[in-house]
């Protein structure tokens, strides 16, 4: 009979954004710490809802199985005597181990002839060493925030509230906070059982579902995904990932429902009517065929529908007052001209040490002046871009920080170079999130986050561990992607070097602060490329050579992540790690000189690479940076027949440093590309 183990963690609704990590983390845990006591298994299944998290794993053995270990003890010339008789040695050995000196035996090691003992341990019963990993497990979950509610102070996400353990149909007795197992279980707040017993570990999911809770999100997620399309008919969902992943976490046993609102509030901008109804109501919005928002709404409740349509009317009150606000601050917010409010930002702080939004204005505004890409309207979208903070509606939906002053800034007659840029300056948000379209936007986004990186670095207000109050990850990721796509002639040094001008400190400190920037925006380059799909020896290489320009270090990492699977690519590699070892011998700044090149092998190399350095030049100029590799891939036979036949660290001065400064020559071509000594063989 294939045994189960069942273990549901029961609390207090936890917020829908912590549950599915929770849950990847405890299954996690489990693989690690059933791996730790030598138990095997077949399959480990997690679920989750507002209320619980649980793991059901299948196929645990019986027990663990038997270990038998060598211990080796002291050396045997130690252990005996002349006479082989066992010394103090040997009895304190055999003492230690709980074993008569009958027991020991003498085993011959790389370092000689060792005393040794064999012991045998009997594998424990797999329920004993759950009953004993579990409170361990529950302690080592970690939550981005906790609270404590009782005279231990122990931290969690919410209060525990009861532990089901068990295997198969026997219950796995452990206590933790004050809690003790047992197989009861809790069903649906309003429609389920208040508590009911699990019989065995594998009914856990049916017996959930007779208590009205759905235990696989995956399955909660498929059954609201259907409802949503149901109740949309002919109309098209507007699609929202994120809302549907919180959605799924929100409710045990869920339905969907249509309600609608009054068609005047189509006249409020679609951003507004998208944001009140998700974010503040987890609403989805409908539109037409023509991509126009249409007077409806979907919401996914908690309970086997709304057959007297009383839910629905509830939510439609709710949503009600809620555009109401909404088509007030969109009203009156536009009495105060943008241009009117720029003031105002004195009065909004954006950090003690850097100042208000209107310090910030005028820093961004001066970033953006000296990117020298001037389109038209960049300086007045600079002058206005955190002019909506100012806003009731801003106020009140601060996910709308940006949109809004663009639309308020097109409302007021100002061109598309400019309200554009102010509505797309936060993008992107995540790195699924799409750039900016334009350019103004994407240089005022650029300004911006580096306006936000170089201040706080400059303060040290720096991200440690899961702390980083102004996502300044997230900012160096936006950074780099914008670099990337503007292809900006500037050096990561350039424009951290700009933006701390801004802020007051010695040279010292600025060079340092320059140093730990440009770490830290390096770090989120080697991130993104990896999850480019590029491989870690060839984002390693790629660095080791200089990050001058991102878009550059793209362009070589993509060239080399090519290149690099070729097999005279791979031998040059190779010889290119033999290179750089030499120089580290000493690499004296000579020019080679053609009249002391006395071997046929050293002639050859230095005329081949000769031919194929100025075409080499030329390709790296223009970014050619694949068919740079080729062509000094090209000279391969020439670099292996150096290697083979030329001595470089001869007694003779001048012949050794002569062809040391043709491997340094060479070397520092390639070096122009990648530090190929990194590539993995």
């Amino acid at each position: 009979m294939t045994n189960r183990f069942l273990f549901e963690l029961g609390t207090e609704e936890i917020p829908a954004g912590m549950i599915k990590p929770a849950m990847e983390q405890l299954e996690s845990l489990f693989a690690s710490r059933l791996q730790e006591y030598r138990l095997s298994w077949d399959i480990i299944k997690a679920w989750s809802t507002p209320r619980r998290l649980a793991v059901l794993v299948e196929g645990l053995p019986d027990s663990q199985e038997d270990q038998e270990e060598v211990i080796t003890g002291p050396p045997a010339s130690v252990a005996f005597d002349e006479e082989g008789h066992p010394t103090r040695a040997a009895g304190g050995f055999a003492k230690k181990q709980n074993v008569s000196l009958d027991a020991l035996a003498r085993v011959s090691t790389d370092k000689g002839e060792y005393v040794s003992v064999r012991k045998l341990t009997r594998g424990r019963i797999s329920p004993e060493i759950l009953s004993e990993l579990l409170p361990s497990i529950i302690s080592s979950l970690n939550w981005p925030k906790n609270m404590y509610w009782t005279e231990s102070r122990f931290r969690f996400i919410r209060p525990l509230r009861w532990f089901t353990a068990l295997w198969n149909d026997q219950v796995v007795p452990f206590s933790f906070e004050g809690i003790d197992s047992g197989r009861k279980s809790r069903g649906h707040r309003f429609l389920g059982s208040p508590e009911f017993d699990i019989d065995r570990a594998e009914h856990y999911p049916d017996m959930l579902r007779d208590n009205f809770v759905i235990a696989d999100p995956l399955e909660r997620k498929g059954i609201i995904t259907a409802g949503l399309a149901r109740e949309a008919g002919d109309l098209k969902l507007v699609e929202d990932e994120g809302l549907l992943d919180t959605v799924v976490q929100l409710n045990e046993f869920p339905s969907v429902i249509l309600g609608e609102f009054d068609r005047k509030f189509l006249e409020i901008p679609g951003e507004v009517l998208v944001t009140v109804m998700r974010f503040h109501q987890k609403y989805f919005s409908l539109s037409n065929k023509d991509g126009n928002l249409e007077p409806y709404f979907l919401t996914v409740i908690n309970t086997d529908g709304d057959p007297a349509g009383e839910i629905r009317s509830g939510h439609e009150k709710v949503l009600q007052a809620r555009l109401e606000d909404g088509a007030f601050f969109w009203k009156t917010d536009q009495h105060t001209r943008l241009e009117d409010r720029v003031k105002s930002l004195e009065a909004v702080l954006f950090q003690e040490k850097m100042g208000s939004y209107l310090d910030k204005t005028e820093r961004i505004t001066g970033i953006c002046a000296s990117l020298g890409k001037e389109q038209g309207g960049l300086t007045a979208a600079a002058r206005l871009c955190k002019a909506d903070l100012t806003t009731e509606m801003v106020r009140e939906l601060t996910e709308l920080q940006g949109i809004m002053g663009g639309l308020y800034a097109r409302e007021e007659g100002y061109p598309e170079e400019v309200w554009k840029a102010i509505y797309e300056h936060y993008q992107p948000v995540t790195l699924e999130d799409a750039l900016p379209g334009s350019l103004n936007g994407k240089l005022l986004s650029l300004a911006d986050r580096l306006d936000t990186l170089a201040g706080c670095f400059s303060i040290d207000i720096l991200p440690s561990g899961s702390s980083d109050p102004f996502g300044l990850r997230r900012q160096a990721q936006g950074l780099v992607l914008l670099l990337k796509d503007l292809r900006l002639d500037f050096s990561i040094e350039e424009l951290i070097s700009t933006a701390l001008a801004n802020f007051p400190g010695n040279d010292r400190e600025s060079r340092e602060t320059t140093r730990r920037l440009k770490n830290f925006i390096e770090q989120r380059i080697q991130f993104l490329l990896q999850r480019d799909g590029i491989a870690f020896d060839v984002v390693r290489a790629v660095l080791s050579a200089g990050c001058s320009s991102v878009h550059d270090v793209w362009d070589r990492a993509a060239a080399l992540q090519e290149i690099r699977v070729e097999p005279d690519f791979e031998a040059l590699a190779a010889a290119f790690k033999r290179s750089r070892n030499i120089l580290e011998q000493g690499n004296p700044a000579i020019l080679v000189r053609e009249g002391l090149l006395l071997e046929e092998a050293e002639k050859t190399l230095y005329h081949s690479f000769s031919e194929i350095e100025p075409v080499i030049c030329e390709m790296v100029s223009k970014h050619e940076y694949l068919e740079a590799l080729k062509t000094i891939a090209s000279i391969r036979n020439s670099v292996d027949r150096f290697f083979d036949e030329v001595m470089v660290m001869v007694e003779d001065q001048d012949i050794r440093n002569n062809r040391m400064a043709l491997l340094r020559t060479i070397t520092e071509r390639v070096l122009s590309i990648a530090d190929i000594s990194e590539i993995a063989h």
